[in-house]
């Protein structure tokens, strides 16, 4: 039987294997599972790193996650990390014109904010004595983080009445991904999760992303040189071509597409991850529950050029024997 690393490899190559990785984003669910509070785990990697290890060990999944959330870049431009009763959030900044956005200096890396303990987070990771399984590290795509940055209801009117301002700070923000993932790249991680709700077909349409979701992602994502898995929430079908002509390996999809038809659409071109559901049957599901839904899966994505995830990000809730129930379903696929 192949490492789970070799296993991931091969996948992100669209290779067949002999078992399907399991890997549930579980970053939120890690953070529950350390029992240290949030506000003192998100700063510290050597805590991060301890509590990935030891919910890898224990539940048996494929991939250790070189973060805990996804906020670090609106953050290391200025944004407030605030902690509300859902989880960690930022609040926007006032920003009106394309002036000011380009007066905004490109973070450094290794100096601001939480991006160097996210890049300790990941050598820590990655260094670990006699490592079997993939590190992945998360991103929020250009144009989620744009969101973050100016707040949704600014980024979507000003897609229409200042869209020089969204193009100013979308080449911002890439580069400082771009920068940032170098970095990554160098340490070196083994892949990328890019998640970017704000691209889905519930917020913009596939003419919306073409012209400035698709762009930003082709442009990160050649430049890279790293394997992409790109997830957008909702319903994808309407720009699942266009995700597809992203260059990312596998589109994470939600739990209401059909991978069958899915896998089929983008045959040749990537791979797909997907799709048990996070709520209703990993969260709220018995261990049975998680068993039938994560076999359908697996017959619908098959052992080539597929992932078995959840639908989008685990609840910190979810019960453990949910979580190892995915993961026997895998091994005995």
């Amino acid at each position: 039987m192949s490492k789970p690393i070799e296993l991931f490899r091969k996948v992100m190559a669209l290779e067949e294997v002999d078992q399907v990785p399991a890997i549930p984003s579980v970053s939120g669910w890690v953070s529950k599972f350390s029992g240290l509070p949030l506000q003192t785990l998100l700063f510290d990697a050597r805590a991060m790193a301890k509590a990935q290890l030891q919910a890898q060990e224990e539940v048996g999944h494929d991939a250790l996650f070189a973060y805990c959330d996804a906020l670090y870049i609106p953050e290391a431009f200025g944004c407030p990390l605030v902690f509300r009763s859902s989880g960690p959030d930022v609040e926007p900044l006032e920003i009106n014109s394309k002036e000011e956005i380009r007066s905004i200096p490109v973070p450094d890396c290794g100096k601001v904010g939480r991006l160097p303990l996210h890049l300790e987070l990941a050598e820590a990771l990655v260094r670990l004595p006699g490592r079997q399984v993939p590190v992945l590290t998360l991103m929020e795509g250009p144009f989620t983080n744009c969101s973050r940055i100016l707040g949704a209801e600014k980024l979507m009117r000003a897609l229409i009445k200042n869209r020089t301002m969204v193009e100013a700070l979308l080449e911002k923000v890439c580069a400082l991904q771009f920068a940032f993932a170098r970095r990554l790249k160098e340490i070196p991680i083994d892949g990328l999760i890019l998640a970017d709700p704000v691209s889905s077909s519930t917020m913009i349409s596939p003419a919306r992303y073409r012209e400035f979701v698709l762009p930003a992602l082709q442009s990160f994502i050649r430049n890279l040189g790293l394997p992409v898995i790109l997830h957008v929430c909702g319903n994808t079908n309407p720009i699942l071509d266009l995700m597809a002509e992203t260059g990312a390996r596998i589109l994470s999809l939600d739990q209401c597409m059909n991978l069958a038809n899915a896998k089929e659409r983008v045959s040749g071109r990537c791979g797909i991850g997907g799709n048990v559901d996070p709520i209703h049957v990993l969260l709220l599901g018995t261990p049975e529950d998680v068993r039938r839904e994560t076999l359908k899966c697996l017959q619908q994505g098959g052992k080539q050029g597929y992932l078995l995830m959840a639908g989008c990000a685990v609840p910190p809730d979810t019960p453990i024997q949910n979580l190892k129930a995915m993961v026997q379903t895998a091994r005995s696929f």
